[in-house]
């Protein structure tokens, strides 16, 4: 169940293109003082991947250890191949709420080899570098990076709102949600749009590294004390990975400035956000009132048009039943229906 979730959507479809940027992504290289670094900063607690090799071991042997792991990262990386015994994860099923009977009420754990992680460690902090440092990321993400959290956007999007209201003005806010976010990534286009970024030059091989490190992985299920057998994983950034989230932020960083309403995202939570003035003249006219939000809502409704199209561009399902629309006003009118209409359902709010 948990590798059927990683099933691509079946098409042939090339990959979408994307404006590609001028800069170009430095050469990386590895230092025997970094790996030493990461490893002495392990959590002894965490647990062991596929490998069996605990973070505590690593920890205490990180100063005979750190130049041997330093030049098999830099052999690794200017080969371009992932090693294979990194590729397969540990999964253990978390129960959610439901019934703990259906296997769907479960949330996968993925545990991967913590000496794959403090490589990835190295490679994140390099990608995320060159990514903040050229901007390359939209301004409006704000899931895993620097100094930024779910509560900086929390805020921001409150403050803008309650602008809207002080300001009387009105808002319409549309949440999304995309099925299986993580799981699904479509490889083609990742590595299209790592590409279009300049991942992928004379000075390093990142690109092709990412492409080995993404294919051919697999996952096995452990529960209570017994491994199942191995299940291939054919789409999706590896969960339990380091270098995942900001994967998945490439992949979804085109989608943000795609719409004339700005999409303000954490990761793969986004809400798009529309306000509007009422034209001051007429302000106390009913008529002006009714056609400044048609309008508002063709717009919404144009934006959301967009959106399903990048996501059939791009092999991404949209939720559509769990889209929801709100409505932001101080005006006591609850009449007002912005006629939203998602890929066919209606998600207006009466």
């Amino acid at each position: 169940m948990f590798a059927a979730n990683s099933l691509p959507r079946s098409t042939s479809q090339p990959p979408p293109s994307v404006s590609a940027s001028n800069q170009l992504m430095p050469k990386i290289y590895f230092r025997t003082r970094s790996v030493y670094k990461i490893l002495l900063n392990l959590d002894k607690n965490k647990s062991a991947g596929p490998d069996g090799i605990p973070a505590m071991v690593l920890k205490n042997i990180a100063a005979s250890i750190a130049k041997p792991l330093r030049n098999l990262f830099h052999l690794s990386f200017s080969s371009g191949v992932f090693p294979c015994s990194w590729k397969t994860a540990n999964v253990f099923p978390i129960p959610k709420k439901g019934v703990k009977s259906n296997p769907g009420n479960y949330r996968p754990i993925a545990i991967c080899s913590i000496m794959s992680k403090v490589m990835e460690i190295i490679i994140n902090q390099k990608l995320m570098k060159y990514l903040e440092s050229n901007m390359l990321i939209n301004d409006k993400q704000y899931g895993f990076r620097s100094k930024r959290s779910t509560g900086d956007l929390l805020t921001y999007l409150t403050l803008k709102l309650i602008s809207v209201l002080h300001k009387g003005r009105e808002a319409v806010s549309v949440s999304l949600d995309i099925s299986k976010a993580f799981d699904r990534v479509w490889h083609t286009a990742l590595l299209s749009k790592c590409r279009s970024i300049g991942l992928d030059n004379k000075r390093n091989k990142l690109l092709i590294w990412i492409e080995n490190f993404l294919s051919n992985r697999s996952i096995k299920v452990l529960v209570d004390g017994f491994f199942s057998e191995l299940y291939s994983i054919a789409a999706g950034v590896p969960q339990g990975s380091v270098l995942s989230p900001i994967l998945f932020i490439i992949f979804i960083n085109d989608l943000l400035s795609l719409t004339s309403n700005p999409i303000h995202s954490y990761a793969d939570d986004s809400t798009l956000v529309s306000s509007y003035n009422f034209r001051k003249k007429a302000l106390a006219t009913t008529q002006a009132t009714a056609l400044r939000r048609t309008e508002t809502s063709a717009s919404v409704n144009s934006d959301l048009i967009k959106i399903a199209e990048w996501g059939m561009q791009n092999r991404v399902d949209f939720n559509a039943s769990k889209t929801h629309c709100c409505i932001i006003s101080r005006k006591q009118d609850i009449t007002f229906n912005p006629q939203i209409n998602f890929q066919g359902l209606d998600r207006s709010v009466l």
